[in-house]
């Protein structure tokens, strides 16, 4: 679910605290990009359903979220071939992975 290397390895570059800063930033605008998320997907807004999986891909890749930033990775590319199977079959499940995701990364922060 995390990238452990790429965790420590931001730690050693940038310091715990700030990563923490950056993460509860995370928190914040990866709920709201959620929230639109499934919006987009419920009006079959395919441009901004690319679009918003796309950056919550890359915020993810950028707390080490594999996992979560696999799925929204699946989203977008599905997005842009207007694949309703594939994008259905990711979201189903995409806010229990996003939490668990969030879960995990706390847990991190804890566990020192």
């Amino acid at each position: 679910m995390i990238d452990d290397t790429q965790l420590e390895s931001l730690f050693d570059m940038l310091g715990k605290d700030i990563i923490n800063a950056i993460r509860l930033e995370f928190i914040e605008d990866s709920a709201e990009k959620m929230t639109r998320l499934q919006k987009m997907w419920a009006d079959k807004n395919y441009h901004e359903l690319e679009e918003v999986s796309h950056s919550l891909k890359s915020a993810s890749l950028n707390m080490a979220l594999q996992g979560f930033a696999k799925r929204c990775q699946q989203i977008e590319s599905a997005a842009a071939q207007h694949n309703d199977t594939v994008i259905q079959a990711n979201v189903d499940g995409l806010s229990t992975l996003y939490q668990d995701s969030l879960n995990a990364l706390e847990a991190y922060f804890l566990a020192d």
